[in-house]
């Protein structure tokens, strides 16, 4: 009876100590849901099977994250347009750089974030404190989870990690990031703080936050937030990088993005001259980079293959 007690206490600690919280679970279950849109695409746009027998050693993973759209319980997944891998990533699928061969991969990483009541709660004590954001960083839920890393766009970094670790895992080591927006931003992450893993960074449009371009004049609450998504960039080790801008972005142009002319590893081309019309499905200005006019009649876009011959 005594061995029965103790059996009982030992796997009811286990259960406790080993239980998945339900953000965790939350988290996996979104994981699997925009994974299935996960897919290496050929120069075609079709996604396709990468061959098992492929030699890694002499392979380029070039992967592209989208953007992030709606509040924090929306799911972002690869469905709409302008989450899709643009024309001017996925017609490299099979390039050859030397001996080695780029392969494009579409990653869906748009999470659902905070529940309501955490989002309640996150931004009511964000005010109190006149919008500095140290006095939530240290702020958690009910499970004692940091809220900051259930924001949605913290989740989408951990999705982009975890796709890297399981190509590294898997023996890839030549690896480069691309993205859109929020995508482009989290690449920017990611590079600064993993130099070892990633080898380089191609960003379309990168937002800071909101649409900054757009706000005439931005309250000091949300200066201080871009403020801080600024710092979480390690910018010594972000290493040579190249972004597509454009004058009328609503999120970020040229101008709301010159404090990075100080870097002189980042390089950038501005689109505002360019002939290619914006389309709504891609966010307008936003997405011009991510038009098939732009991979197929701007010049620029052959800077993308420049940059990576420079790399390798």
């Amino acid at each position: 009876m005594k061995f029965k007690l103790i059996l009982i206490f030992l796997l009811f600690f286990y259960n406790f100590a080993f239980a998945k919280t339900k953000s965790e679970i939350r988290f996996e279950k979104d994981l699997i849901k925009i994974s299935k849109l996960n897919s290496f695409v050929d120069n075609k746009g079709n996604p396709y099977d990468l061959d098992e027998n492929i030699d890694k050693g002499k392979t380029i993973i070039l992967i592209y994250t989208h953007g992030g759209w709606g509040g924090q319980r929306k799911l972002n997944g690869c469905n709409r347009p302008w989450s899709k891998i643009p024309p001017a990533i996925y017609q490299l699928d099979g390039t050859q750089i030397k001996d080695l061969t780029i392969k494009t991969y579409q990653l869906c990483s748009g999470v659902k974030g905070l529940t309501q009541n955490d989002q309640d709660k996150f931004w009511e004590m964000y005010n109190k404190n006149n919008q500095d954001v140290n006095s939530v960083l240290d702020l958690k839920d009910k499970n004692g989870i940091l809220l900051i890393n259930k924001l949605k766009d913290n989740l989408k970094y951990k999705v982009m990690k975890l796709k890297i670790d399981e190509f590294k895992k898997k023996g890839f080591n030549n690896i480069v990031l691309s993205g859109h927006s929020a995508g482009a931003y989290g690449s920017f992450i990611l590079k600064s703080n993993f130099p070892e893993k990633i080898n380089g960074v191609i960003s379309f449009h990168i937002g800071f936050g909101g649409k900054f371009a757009k706000a005439k004049n931005p309250d000091q609450g949300w200066i201080n937030w871009r403020n801080y998504k600024k710092s979480l960039i390690n910018w010594s080790q972000l290493g040579e990088v190249i972004l597509f801008t454009h004058d009328k972005d609503w999120a970020d142009t040229r101008k709301t993005l010159s404090f990075l002319t100080e870097f002189n590893n980042i390089k950038f081309f501005d689109l505002s001259d360019t002939q290619c019309k914006k389309k709504k499905l891609l966010g307008d200005y936003h997405g011009i980079a991510l038009t098939k006019c732009f991979a197929e009649k701007d010049p620029r876009s052959k800077e993308v293959i420049r940059y990576l011959e420079k790399l390798f």
